[in-house]
């Protein structure tokens, strides 16, 4: 059985959410949309990162990432999307605070309920 590291696809979904968080904050994000993008990507990258720190980042996690990205690729075009379309619905989620990504949409929910 052959075996992927996702630690390739983590940094650069580290580095793609560092980039967001900055952009955040030149927009005068709320606050608890900032604090709720930290906790998920936290649990969603930083920690499954840290359990992975001592892994190798081989040529075939490198090719094994890319080909996950075109069949991201494939799969956006098949829903008749576009890679800087998707990117811009996010970006105006999270800096305008919409909620349309989906675990910041499931984390407003589950507030939501939490409060009734």
């Amino acid at each position: 059985m052959i075996r992927y590291s996702p630690k390739l696809a983590l940094l650069l979904g580290l580095i793609y959410n560092s980039v967001m968080l900055l952009m955040m904050f030149l927009y005068h994000t709320k606050t608890k949309t900032i604090i709720s993008f930290i906790v998920i990507n936290t649990f969603i990258k930083l920690l499954p990162l840290y359990y992975l720190i001592n892994e190798k980042i081989l040529s075939k996690d490198v090719y094994f990432t890319i080909g996950l990205f075109i069949v991201f690729i494939i799969w956006l075009h098949i829903n008749n999307q576009s890679l800087k379309g998707n990117a811009k619905i996010i970006y105006n989620s999270l800096l305008y605070g919409k909620n349309k990504t989906p675990l910041m949409a499931l984390l407003q929910k589950i507030q939501q309920n939490y409060k009734k």
